[in-house]
C-alpha cells in the first residue's frame, strides 16, 4: 500500500478527478454568473446588502457589478473546455476567497442578507453560517483544481505540453 502523501498526490492529479472537478466548479461559476448579467441593477443591491460601504465607494460597488458576472462566465466557460485550467483555478480560489471574506463579515456584524450567488430575488435565501462550509468545499475544489495542474504535481509530462494547458 503506497504511503498516504503518495495516494494524496495521485488523487490531486488524476486527470478523471480533475476533469470532473473542472466541470463542477465550471457549472457552478456559468450558472452563478446569469441572473448577475441579466439583473445588474439587483446584484449592486445584494452587494451593497453586505455592508461594505465603509470601506468600498459607490463606483468600486458598480466596478464589482459589471466585471464579476462575466469573470464568473468567461472563467467558468473556460475552464469547461480546459482553456487555462490552472489560471482559471487561481482565478477561482480567489473569488471563492473573496465571497468568504464578504460573507463572514456580514454574519459576523449580524447582517441579514441574501446572497446573490444564483438567486437574486429578495425572497432568495437567507446565508447563514453553514454558508461558510458550503463555500469552504467550493473553496477547496477550486484550490483542488489549482494545485492540479500544477507542472510539479504532473511527473512525466513534458513541460511543452504542459504549456498548452496552463
Amino acid at each position: 500500500m503506497l504511503p498516504l502523501s503518495s495516494r494524496v498526490s495521485q488523487a490531486v492529479r488524476n486527470p478523471a478527478l480533475l476533469f470532473l472537478l473542472r466541470l463542477v466548479i465550471a457549472g457552478v461559476f456559468i450558472y452563478a454568473s446569469w441572473e448577475k448579467i441579466l439583473y445588474p441593477e439587483a446584484f449592486v443591491e445584494i452587494i451593497k446588502g453586505y455592508g461594505l460601504e465603509p470601506v468600498v465607494n459607490e463606483s468600486v460597488v458598480l466596478l464589482i457589478a459589471i466585471w464579476l458576472p462575466w469573470a464568473e462566465l468567461a472563467g467558468g466557460l473556460a475552464l469547461l473546455v480546459g482553456i487555462w485550467p490552472r489560471a482559471m483555478g487561481l482565478l477561482f480560489t480567489f473569488l471563492t476567497v473573496m465571497f468568504i471574506v464578504g460573507l463572514a463579515q456580514a454574519l459576523l456584524r449580524g447582517i441579514d442578507i441574501r446572497c446573490g450567488c444564483f438567486d437574486l430575488s429578495p425572497e432568495a435565501a437567507t446565508r447563514d453560517w453553514i454558508s461558510l462550509w458550503q463555500e469552504a468545499l467550493l473553496l477547496l475544489g477550486c484550490l483542488w483544481v489549482w494545485i492540479g495542474h500544477w507542472p510539479q504535481f504532473r511527473p512525466g509530462v513534458p513541460r511543452t505540453k504542459l504549456d498548452s494547458t496552463i
